[in-house]
């Protein structure tokens, strides 16, 4: 959401009750006249939640909020206004179009705010400059990003990348009937970061390209070209997704929601990865092969711990039909 919100009414009312997380953004959600404004009403909502916090006995859930800064200059003015009390609610900063030549300065400065303030701030770079996209460049400036994030790794909570940038770089957008993974040029940039960032041993989370379109009606074509795209994004390595609307955050949720064949099967593989071996899986209908499936199984386990396990028998899909996420359907571990 733009800065110009006042997503401090919105936690105090439970409309942020079943999100994880908010991103206040100072960058493309708002124009450019008003950034100062937007920063001097962010500062004024803190305040806010400060003094809500502070005296009362707060019932309704506190999402982590991180702030989307617009460039350097605007982070450090923006961190300026700031008290140490605000730092207390924040829970990170998001770095637009990320690059060898700005990141260092970004991770550096978070850090020695979070050291003044004692409080630990997260990072989330967002790759999705032209060095990025452009072939002639791509590989080389992944690699330097790369080897600058591996020395911040303990303050990067999440690596997104910019779907919509990317496309816009070549005049292109996705139609409603179409996939991210449709718009080859882009794919095959998102598919370079995957090959940089998530090889064997990396710890790195990944997230999806925002899916531009919505709806409420579970029917209709804007939510069933999200499902597809959430399909898509899980098969090539991606976790998670950035929403830009409250009615995208239950088919996230649900379609990333392990299922009990694969946690029956990821459990199997790490149980027996010192015997190694093949066996069959969960229902009979696939080959396990220890030493190949174990990464995977350990990924699987992770999200399992994050988003819950299904119960037997019911499906991603099923999951995404409730009202909400009953404790008959999903058995969080």
């Amino acid at each position: 959401m733009n800065g110009e919100k006042n997503f401090y009414e919105k936690i105090i009312n439970g409309d942020f009750n079943e999100l994880g997380a908010i991103s206040i953004c100072f960058e493309d959600a708002t124009r450019d006249g008003e950034v100062e404004d937007a920063e001097n009403n962010v500062v004024n909502m803190l305040d806010n939640l400060v003094k809500y916090i502070g005296n009362i006995e707060v019932t309704n859930n506190i999402p982590l909020i991180f702030f989307r800064v617009r460039n350097y200059n605007q982070f450090l003015r923006f961190t300026s206004k700031l008290r140490a009390d605000h730092f207390r609610y924040i829970t990170g900063f998001i770095f637009p179009k990320f690059t060898t030549k700005n990141s260092i300065a970004y991770l550096e400065y978070i850090k020695r705010i979070s050291e003044k303030y004692n409080e630990v701030l997260y990072a989330m770079p967002i790759l999705e400059s032209e060095a990025i996209v452009y072939k002639e460049t791509r590989i080389q400036e992944l690699i330097n990003i790369k080897q600058i994030i591996d020395d911040y790794s303990d303050i990067i909570l999440n690596i997104r990348v910019g779907g919509t940038d990317f496309s816009s770089k070549f005049g292109l957008r996705r139609s409603i009937d179409s996939s991210i993974y449709n718009i080859r040029v882009v794919s095959d940039c998102l598919i370079d970061i995957i090959n940089i960032f998530l090889r064997d041993g990396e710890d790195y989370v990944i997230s999806a390209p925002v899916w531009e379109y919505f709806s409420e009606d579970i029917e209709s074509k804007e939510v069933s070209g999200l499902i597809n795209e959430i399909k898509s994004d899980k098969e090539n390595g991606f976790c998670g997704k950035t929403i830009i609307h409250l009615s995208q955050i239950k088919y996230v949720n649900s379609l990333y929601t392990v299922t009990y064949e694969e946690y029956i099967d990821a459990k199997s593989i790490i149980t027996s990865y010192e015997d190694g071996g093949v066996f069959k899986g969960y229902g009979g209908n696939k080959m396990n092969e220890v030493k190949p499936h174990f990464n995977w199984a350990k990924k699987v386990m992770k999200r399992a711990q994050i988003f819950g396990v299904l119960n037997e028998g019911i499906s991603n899909e099923e999951l995404y039909k409730e009202s909400n996420f009953s404790s008959k359907s999903i058995e969080v571990l």
